[in-house]
């Protein structure tokens, strides 16, 4: 038989939504009965349980903040949390929306032992932070049986699980009711009582059904089990308890998914180049954003705070109900060897300056500068993409260029006192741009140096300024 842990999330949904900033009771109801099925501590506080109705818990308590239960919502986030898991344990399958089967015995030979096992199990669900019963079993079935009813144990002793097993109740169980009502009938209340009868009498005496359930919980008959493999691809949704119409705002809750992204980043030794934040915007359609950082990057706190440069130069059209975070380009990280003056070092730190700026002024504001074998100054350079690569040109000794050039010559309306020239440039005659100019350096009233050329017909022009 082998050894599995039945992992019960018991307020998923709850866990999963951000309402850290919540003074209100918060409850999630079914809307089939209006019945609750997931309560935070305050309402817990208050008096209200789960199973409680929403007429009683309105009773209890006024100023409830009421969300409807969403089961799918729930699947999605068990997958979320099945790839966190991924990280430490291989072989995982799905129960139910809200429950997960880890096989453990093919894992012992790495860990050594079920406590260390264990604690690695524990510590991915402690950076989740979330709320889960637990128990292990040498079927899936009775440590499922376990861990819904709480029982957070885990062990290899056989007998003493058996012993838990036998001490649950029959309405404890997932068992049909008409099962039950006809085992009442005949005395039969606990685990203990049934499995004191032989599979052979419980053939003759009850359905068949029943005989399946029991071979199934003492691991005698096989179960199919799906394993799950996890996509190689980052994507997350963090729903807002109250909506959110100040961008500002937004930092803690992207904070708290980009934390599962250094976590998938990490394990994997992977850094990523772009994120992809998804705004979903009441009455709107959903607002998308891009941050990219040059060098890659997988810790949060980076990625926050080039975010947070995005977030502030853009506006949203209404709330904001929900994040999406996906990671758009993973690579395998790579390792930056040789001392701090090394060139690998001084292109990273370059990179992640550029992602700094380009996400605080906006990826257009930050250019690099690429040198042409051009002489006439409008066509010398030009813009390209930063760090791209660009070739080197060896200047003529003797050339004397301004420190800034203008976007345009402006006309020279004072007088200055010429220090240096004329430098004639007469070119361009073979691309239909002919330029004839004799340019100078000069010094205005005001003493700065100028940049200044005339043109054939004697009319003076400002073109630069040294510095």
């Amino acid at each position: 038989m082998t050894l599995c842990i039945h992992l019960h999330f018991t307020q998923l949904q709850l866990d999963s939504t951000f309402c850290a900033s919540s003074e209100q009771p918060v409850i999630i109801v079914d809307a089939n009965d209006n019945r609750i099925v997931q309560a935070c501590g305050k309402a817990r506080a208050q008096g209200i349980s789960v199973g409680l109705g929403l007429g009683a818990a309105a009773a209890l308590c006024r100023h409830l903040h009421v969300q409807p239960y969403d089961q799918l919502f729930e699947k999605n986030k068990l997958k979320e949390i099945a790839h966190s898991l991924y990280q430490v344990t291989s072989d995982i399958s799905f129960v139910s929306h809200n429950s997960i089967l880890l096989r453990v015995s093919n894992m012992l030979n790495l860990y050594q032992s079920l406590e260390a096992y264990w604690q690695c199990i524990q510590v991915v669900l402690k950076r989740l932070d979330v709320h889960y019963n637990y128990a292990s079993g040498y079927s899936p079935l009775a440590a499922q049986l376990l861990a819904k009813n709480a029982a957070n144990v885990i062990s290899e002793d056989r007998h003493m699980l058996l012993h838990k097993v036998k001490s649950r109740a029959l309405y404890e169980s997932d068992l049909p009711h008409t099962i039950s009502e006809q085992l009442t009938r005949v005395g039969v209340h606990t685990f203990e009582a049934l499995l004191t009868i032989s599979m052979a009498q419980l053939a003759k005496r009850f359905d068949a059904q029943l005989v399946h359930y029991v071979g199934r919980l003492l691991g005698q008959f096989k179960e199919p089990v799906n394993f799950y493999q996890p996509p190689e691809c980052f994507s997350r949704y963090l729903e807002l308890l109250f909506e959110l119409d100040n961008i500002a705002w937004l930092s803690k809750p992207l904070h708290k998914l980009l934390l599962q992204l250094e976590d998938f980043l990490l394990s994997r030794d992977k850094v990523a180049y772009e994120l992809e934040i998804e705004l979903q915007q009441r009455d709107h359609v959903p607002l998308v954003l891009n941050v990219h950082a040059k060098a890659g990057e997988y810790r949060a706190v980076k990625w926050l705070t080039l975010s947070e440069f995005v977030l502030l130069n853009s506006q949203i059209a209404s709330p904001v109900q929900g994040i999406t975070l996906n990671a758009q380009r993973i690579t395998e990280r790579q390792k930056v060897c040789g001392d701090l003056f090394s060139q690998q070092q001084e292109a990273s730190c370059a990179a992640s300056l550029i992602s700094t700026l380009q996400a605080k002024l906006g990826e257009e504001a930050i250019q690099g500068i690429q040198v042409y074998a051009d002489h006439r100054p409008e066509k010398a350079s030009g813009f390209i993409a930063p760090l791209h690569p660009c070739s080197s040109l060896i200047r003529e000794p003797g050339l004397v260029r301004p420190t800034m050039l203008l976007a345009h010559p402006q006309p020279l309306l004072e007088e200055i006192q010429v220090q240096q020239g004329p430098e004639r440039i007469a070119t361009g005659w073979w691309d239909a741009d002919p330029m004839i100019r004799d340019y100078f350096v000069a010094k205005d009233q005001a003493g700065r140096w100028l940049w200044v050329f005339r043109d054939p017909t004697q009319h003076w022009y400002i073109h630069g300024v040294f510095h």
